[in-house]
């Protein structure tokens, strides 16, 4: 009866319009205990029909659950939907959407327990759509549960279809009679509309006919929708135009919108871009802080530049610099190989021309090629000495006295600024400067320089060559020097001379000599050895100047080999300076001290005894401490 009505109320609304809107059925649920499966009439409370099963009360339209669990449900055949079929639904378009439901579940006090809802729509046994409600949760008396539920598409109702619902409950107390949860005023209400897809196939996408009549809608809209579209080309070309003007060439517009782009990525493309300037300062600054005083690092880059023009190919010197520093490394201190070869000067000066040594190491090297091991001609000198010790002043075994005995005037001439060569005790070429014509006292005072102790082993020294204090001294002095020893020559010559003239002299002399050496004083020394001895005096004082100044100059010396060399100048200059071993003549008269007498007589000193516990160890291994020191090697001081 519900679904005629239902029926007759739909077909009056299709009479009056041709698309009905979304509507909503009455309750679609049957009132009475023959519409609910699995219940009897009855009502809660008492023990009225029993409790094994649920009872409805049709006066209140409740569902009364009993201590057993039961299910009560109520279902709508294809006569419920009848409707479909008297007005031919599947060619009309009405179509069910969802449905809504509404009921009051009564869960609290004596009426409690579990309780479970369930909705089903089924296309003969095959479920389309299962909806689970629970209830178990205690409620407040009689509560009011509503919802809608919305099919994900919509559903034809046709024959053979059917929707149940059902509710499950029991009283969990097991009580007799209907002392269980309680449903009332169940209701469901179908939502439909009808199907707009005859009045308008654009109504919804699955109508038939829907792409064709959605494209030509949307072109006639808009022309650009789709490339198919009449007239799209030409929309497409003016829109993609306005746009952006750098879509085409053809575009208006085209040839402004191209430098403005450019100038925008950068502003460098043409004199024309807005901030050209700024940007030409910054690009050639970056390259060249020295580009103009307004760069940022200008003063950096200025004072880098005038400090080593090879700092940056932009220095204004750069060019001369790395031809010049690549020709000698020496040029300036800038130079790459700077240290290398100022290093490299220091044990070779003739290493680079412009080592500061380099002239006067050619010099010597010109006048001796044995003079320094790093003459380029010092090998070849070398092996000349093998093979002719007199070859070369500074051959090792050349001899002085062989020069002597070719003098014609037989004068004893002392060179002190003469090198002299000798083999030594370690097997070393050692090279050295006559101080005094004395070869004894010569010996002992060179010896001095070019070894050491026999206890003491100094580096190993190829050539060790102790200067002369006259080599130090200007060329002029030098030469004013040489020429007072050839005057005091001649006039020790002539002073010869004439004390040969006087042999009765030279007898009486020599009588004297013979007959009373003990008894008489010694005779006044000659020229000559007044000479010789102002000579010794003189080149004494110079080699004590000498070592004075390689004193100071000792902390300059770079290489362990010239140090040593140094070293021992200044040790011979320390022999030849007076009085410098008084030291060891000197003695220190021992003198009375203080009297010995006590001052506090008859006093004890009482020590506090509880401290014992804290020091008493630590003074005792003291004191054995101090004991051992006594007792090394059996000697025992305090029995001394």
């Amino acid at each position: 009866m519900f679904w005629r009505m239902l029926f007759v109320m739909v077909h009056f609304m299709l009479c009056m319009t041709s698309k009905v809107d979304a509507q909503i059925s009455s309750n679609v649920l049957n009132p009475t205990v023959s519409g609910w499966a699995g219940s009897i009439a009855g009502q809660s409370g008492g023990i009225s029909g029993g409790g094994s099963g649920p009872a409805f009360n049709s006066a209140t339209n409740t569902l009364t659950f009993g201590y057993t669990t039961a299910t009560a449900t109520q279902r709508i055949t294809a006569e419920a939907f009848a409707i479909q079929h008297a007005l031919d639904l599947s060619n009309s378009g009405i179509r069910i959407n969802g449905y809504n439901y509404s009921w009051q579940i009564d869960n609290s006090g004596l009426q409690s327990g579990t309780l479970s809802g369930q909705v089903q729509f089924l296309r003969g046994t095959n479920v389309l759509r299962t909806d689970n409600y629970n209830y178990n949760s205690p409620t407040n008396n009689f509560e009011l549960y509503t919802g809608t539920q919305t099919f994900a598409t919509q559903e034809s109702m046709l024959a053979g279809d059917s929707m149940t619902l059902s509710f499950t409950g029991r009283d969990n107390r097991f009580w007799a009679g209907y002392w269980g949860p309680r449903v009332r005023d169940p209701s469901i209400t179908l939502n439909y509309t009808t199907d707009p897809c005859i009045a308008d196939p654009l109504s919804n996408p699955n109508c038939v006919g829907y792409a064709a009549a959605y494209l030509t809608q949307q072109c006639t809209i808009n022309a650009l929708y789709n490339s198919s579209c009449p007239g799209y080309a030409a929309a497409y070309f003016t829109q993609q135009c306005t746009i952006n003007a750098l879509f085409d060439p053809s575009c208006s517009g085209y040839a402004s919108a191209y430098l403005t782009y450019q100038c925008s990525i950068n502003s460098l493309y043409s004199t024309t871009c807005p901030g050209y300037d700024a940007a030409y300062l910054i690009q050639q600054c970056s390259t060249n802080p020295l580009y103009s005083t307004q760069c940022s690092g200008y003063q950096t880059a200025l004072t880098q530049c005038t400090a080593s023009p090879l700092y940056a190919s932009y220095c204004s010197g750069y060019s001369t610099a790395t031809s010049s520093c690549a020709a000698n490394s020496l040029y300036a201190s800038y130079c790459s190989g700077y240290q290398t070869a100022l290093t490299q000067c220091s044990t070779n000066p003739l290493s680079n021309s412009l080592c500061s040594g380099y002239s006067t190491a050619t010099q010597v090297c010109s006048n001796n090629q044995l003079t320094y091991t790093y003459c380029s001609g010092y090998t070849t000198a070398l092996t000349s000495c093998s093979t002719n010790t007199q070859s070369n002043t500074l051959c090792p075994g050349y001899r002085q006295d062989s020069i002597q005995a070719n003098n014609p005037t037989n004068t004893v001439i002392v060179e002190t600024d003469r090198p002299t060569t000798r083999v030594g005790d370690s097997g070393k070429v050692e090279t050295s400067v006559a101080l005094v014509s004395d070869s004894n006292v010569n010996q002992v005072i060179t010896r001095q320089s070019a070894s050491t102790d026999a206890g003491e082993k100094s580096a190993p020294v190829n050539v060790t060559r102790q200067e002369s204090p006259q080599q130090n001294m200007p060329v002029s002095t030098r030469q004013e020097q040489k020429q007072e020893q050839k005057q005091e020559q001649k006039q020790e010559q002539k002073a010869e001379e004439k004390s040969s003239d006087k042999p009765s002299s030279g007898a009486q002399q020599a009588q004297s000599s013979q007959s009373g050496n003990e008894s008489k004083p010694a005779s006044t020394p000659t020229a000559r050895q007044t000479l010789q001895e102002r000579r010794e005096a003189a080149a004494k004082m110079a080699a004590v100047e000498s070592g004075k100044n390689l004193a100071n100059e000792m902390g300059k010396v770079t290489s362990m080999e010239a140090q040593v060399a140094v070293q021992n100048v200044v040790i011979s200059a320390m022999g030849h300076t007076p009085g410098f071993d008084a030291y060891n003549k000197a003695m220190l008269p021992d003198s009375v001290g203080y009297k010995s007498f006590s001052i506090y007589t008859n006093q004890r000193n009482v020590e506090n005894r509880q401290t014992s516990r804290m020091f008493g160890g630590t003074d005792k291994l003291h004191q054995e401490m101090i004991e051992l020191q006594y007792q090394k090697g059996g000697y025992d001081a305090r029995r001394n």
